[in-house]
């Protein structure tokens, strides 16, 4: 059988009641965009959990189990019956025990409710729509959680950004820098005699990556060891600079976050950091 892969990772501290009364699937009352990140959170795993585990005739008894599990093995306890879901309980337990302060989903800006979450678990195993379906519920929680994170993203490295557009608005009125349509700057050191690479050809390449700030993060000069990979394999304005490059050119790239990583963090490269290279273009590779 295919086993759900269980995200019920949060903060939770309570006791998952098993009486036939209070596991009835029942309307919560959301009045805020936490209410309804903490509901959807527990439908949209309950409904999960049902799916793959929770089916026939039995589903009252199941539900119980399972939720009797929970308590257990967020005590650490082991009951001999109904193994299976005991066993997920126990998995669920220690998992919510592990991130009990990393707040809802691991956003610790996120306070957990309790009340909300256990209820939307229980009308996800009870397959109710209730307020919301299983499927709004994670595209609720999907694009919400998207937003919030790109709002944490700009108040982190939104410097960033700030830094790389003031750099390159400072940069592209100096005599012999070209700034395309897509924003890239670049200036000629060394014009080839070469071919052109286009999106299909694999070239060799020496290189040196700095920051804005002067910090190295990559040289293949410094290691001594020129590197070779597929022109439409590399960040894109890699891509449309050495489409630009004769064979034997060497080029100076001032390369904008957006044609860079974005907002990825690659370590040395902070999300929204602009990049600059030196790159020297020897070979296309057959």
């Amino acid at each position: 059988m295919k086993k759900l892969n269980i995200f019920l990772a949060v903060a939770l501290v309570a006791v998952f009641a098993t009486s036939c009364d209070s596991n009835k699937a029942k309307l919560p009352t959301l009045k805020t965009q936490l209410d309804s990140l903490n509901y959807a959170f527990g439908l949209a795993n309950g409904a999960g959990i049902k799916e793959y585990y929770i089916k026939g005739d039995s589903t009252d008894q199941k539900i119980a189990a399972l939720l009797k599990g929970m308590k257990e093995g967020m005590k650490g306890e082991i009951s001999p019956e109904n193994a299976e879901l005991v066993d997920l309980g126990n998995k669920i337990g220690s998992s919510l025990n592990e991130q009990k302060t990393s707040g809802l989903m691991g956003d610790s800006t996120l306070k957990v409710d309790v009340d909300l979450i256990k209820q939307g678990l229980i009308n996800g195993l009870k397959g109710s729509e209730i307020q919301m379906t299983s499927k709004e519920a994670q595209t609720y929680l999907q694009k919400t959680m998207e937003v919030l994170q790109a709002k944490k993203m700009e108040v982190t490295f939104g410097p960033n950004r700030a830094a790389g557009e003031q750099f390159l608005a400072v940069n592209g009125k100096k005599a012999g820098v070209i700034t395309t349509a897509s924003g890239l700057q670049y200036e000629i050191i060394v014009n080839g005699n070469g071919p052109l690479p286009v999106d299909t050809n694999n070239v060799k390449v020496n290189y040196h990556g700095t920051l804005v700030d002067g910090t190295v993060f990559d040289s293949s000069i410094e290691r001594k060891e020129p590197v070779v990979f597929p022109v439409n394999q590399v960040i894109p304005g890699w891509t449309e600079a050495l489409k630009l490059m004769p064979v034997g050119s060497k080029f100076k790239l001032y390369v904008p976050q957006q044609l860079a990583y974005g907002s990825k963090d690659q370590g040395a490269i902070k999300p929204f950091s602009m990049l600059i290279f030196e790159v020297e273009l020897l070979s296309i590779e057959k």
